[in-house]
């Protein structure tokens, strides 16, 4: 019997609305039940996802784009993410990055790609292929929750620091500059033709050598029609090396 959040179902909900749970808390430690924010662009899932948490206890909010999951991670101040990979134009990875507090989060996705489960766990989330059995999902939000284990928010995990060495930015023709980097990544400000968006990688060019390390956008914030912020992380066979790399640059 398939589950309502599973792909498919027909149940539905208003788009990007609040979902408060009447449900009898079965948790009994805290007073008040655990908020989980549900981000997903399929609306079948984020019902169903809403009705199981629901039915767990949990009060959920709901989204389905990056911007009004953005303002609710600000006014709802939920206690967990659960978001998915494929946000329209977006990446879900984006809201794990930019987490103001850090809050456990747990990165769902239908297809399995390694490269995006290690940028997901390098930014202290969990990460579950679709379809996703109910008892595993509950299980899994509960020992986060109560186990005292908050994902590690990979902006503020370490240090950043100003880049005091020339290092150059290879993306098309854009131009574009390095404002800090730590050892969990880098923080980047670039010019971009008007209408065009962040790109989704670039290089990171190291003097004196020249070494190019290929960077990940994980997310990205508009400063105006043509600036863009954005942050990476380096690609996986970069990684052991990157903390040299930092320590070279600051």
């Amino acid at each position: 019997m398939r589950r309502p959040f599973e792909m498919g179902s027909k149940l539905s909900i208003p788009s990007e609305t609040s979902h408060r749970s009447d449900s009898i808390w079965r948790y009994a430690e805290p007073t008040m039940p655990h908020k989980i924010l549900i981000v997903d662009d399929d609306e079948p899932t984020r019902a169903g996802l809403a009705m199981l948490l629901a039915e767990a206890g949990y009060e959920t909010v709901t989204a389905a784009t990056v911007p009004v999951a953005s303002k609710l991670l600000s006014d709802e101040r939920p206690d967990l993410l659960l978001v998915d990979i494929r946000l329209d134009a977006y990446n879900g990875l984006h809201l794990v990055a930019i987490r103001p507090e850090p809050i456990p989060a747990i990165v769902l996705t239908g297809f399995a790609d390694r490269a995006i489960e290690a940028d997901a766990r390098r930014l202290g989330a969990e990460f579950l292929l679709k379809p996703i059995a109910p008892s595993v999902l509950t299980t899994l939000i509960k020992r986060l929750l109560f186990s005292g284990r908050m994902g590690p928010p990979a902006v503020r995990r370490w240090p950043r620091h100003t880049v005091t060495r020339d290092a150059r930015i290879d993306v098309d023709d854009a131009a574009a500059r390095v404002l800090d980097v730590s050892y969990g990544g880098v923080c980047v400000e670039m010019q971009r033709s008007e209408g065009d968006g962040p790109p989704g990688a670039f290089r990171l060019i190291i003097p004196p050598a020249d070494i190019a390390v290929p960077v990940e956008v994980v997310w990205s914030r508009r400063r105006d029609a043509r600036t863009w912020l954005c942050g990476g992380v380096v690609g996986e066979d970069a990684a052991t090396s990157w903390r040299a790399v930092v320590d070279t640059l600051t």
